[in-house]
């Protein structure tokens, strides 16, 4: 086919972006060609956990994903933070944040692979939705109606709009010219599942430390994911242990809140790197996801923040489409970065700010943040706002995230 949209990344950020742009629920959808260097076809591995606000929950019910998806997760109602070291057996809870028994939770915890496999079969139901995998891309050009993609070993795609999805080391902004603002926390996350025998009641953990955040989300039938994020040499440390005594440590660290606890899967580590693009946009492309922010994940909001990212570039590209205007346009675009820029700056400079608060040892620092912590925990309103930060939920959220079709 001849795209109207070319996406060149096939992770879940790639995959709802061409779902909201051409998926079968919308009424006039757009062509979508989805460029991936692997089969974009082949659901990965990948039992981490992910948290997807309200807001991404009713995005997805909206584009058909959440049909697919609702059976593979699990609620998560409570939030509890907790401030210090050693087990978290001994640390008290400063602050817990309780969804009551009529509202809906924040967040709902799914694998990975089952997010994977939702937003596949929901594209896979889209008839103007095209993949190809094996796309190794080498660069693009640009004319005044289109941006040409070239790829080893010639093919050559063009459209009128490109949406560079394609991770942090992002080849299309590189190639954009488009620098980055970045800070380097010095530290390595450790992401992977647990197993544990007694049950979590919908509970995630968040613990602080100087030494870094350690995260237990709750995931289905007495699991969790868990993100870990620590100093460089403790990290290394960790990734050295065989898995028994992994477990041990991971034991001593969680204490006996949810009981025995058994690693479930591989554990990933990645470096912890805020980066936010200067720009989200360059002639005839849009960044999206990770290729135009990598924030800190100590409140699980990065892949919110992509799906978030293609709500928006979809109500934009749809207005401009219904109105028979070129929907690569620089109007177009700007409108996106506008809509973008500030929340996405926002959110990584609150995540920054967090962790140098909360991961820092300092007397003072820790006795007013623990004195702020509990005076939070005593004021329903502040919690209930805090919550509904959590859910994602806003009046100034793009349609898709209001259950409402884009344009």
């Amino acid at each position: 086919m001849k795209p109207d949209v070319i996406i060149l990344g096939g992770g879940p950020n790639g995959l709802a972006a061409a779902l909201s742009l051409g998926g079968s629920k919308l009424p006039r959808p757009l062509r979508v060609l989805l460029l991936n260097a692997r089969d974009p076809k082949v659901v990965p591995e990948d039992s981490r956990g992910t948290a997807l606000t309200l807001a991404t929950q009713a995005m997805f019910k909206t584009l058909g994903v959440w049909e697919h998806l609702q059976n593979h997760s699990t609620e998560m109602r409570d939030i509890i933070v907790t401030d210090g070291d050693g087990s978290h057996d001994a640390l008290p809870s400063l602050l817990k944040l309780h969804t009551e028994s009529n509202s809906k939770a924040a967040a709902a915890m799914v694998e990975n692979r089952h997010l994977s496999a939702a937003l596949l079969k929901a594209v896979a139901a889209s008839p103007n939705i095209a993949m190809k995998g094996g796309f190794a891309f080498s660069h693009f050009e640009h004319s005044p109606s289109c941006v040409t993609l070239h790829a080893t070993p010639g093919d050559v795609i063009s459209a009128p709009l490109l949406i560079a999805a394609d991770g942090r080391n992002s080849l299309v902004r590189n190639q954009a010219g488009i620098k980055l603002t970045t800070h380097d926390y010095q530290q390595t996350a450790l992401s992977f599942s647990i197993t544990h025998s007694l049950p979590h009641h919908h509970t995630a953990e968040e613990h602080f430390s100087p030494d870094g955040v350690f995260a237990f989300l709750p995931l289905r039938n007495q699991s969790a994911s868990i993100v870990w994020s620590t100093s460089l040499s403790h990290a290394e440390y960790l990734m050295s242990l065989d898995d028994d005594a992994f477990s041990k440590v991971l034991q001593s660290k969680m204490g006996n809140r949810v009981g025995a606890v058994s690693v479930s899967s591989k554990r990933a580590r990645f470096p912890l790197v805020m980066q936010i693009a200067n720009e989200l946009i360059a002639p005839r492309i849009a960044l999206l996801g990770d290729a135009a922010h990598a924030i800190h994940p100590l409140a699980g909001l990065g892949l919110n923040l992509g799906f978030k990212d293609a709500a928006a570039l979809a109500d934009c590209v749809m207005q401009a489409f219904a109105r028979g205007s070129d929907i690569g346009a620089d109007i177009v675009l700007q409108q996106y970065q506008s809509l973008r820029r500030f929340d996405t700056l926002a959110t990584s400079l609150a995540m920054d700010g967090m962790d140098a608060l909360f991961t820092n040892n300092d007397p003072t620092l820790k006795l007013l943040r623990g004195a702020g912590l509990r005076v939070v925990d005593r004021i329903p309103a502040l919690k209930s706002m805090f919550m509904a930060q959590a859910a994602g939920t806003s009046q100034n959220n793009p349609r898709l995230l209001q259950g409402l079709l884009p344009g």
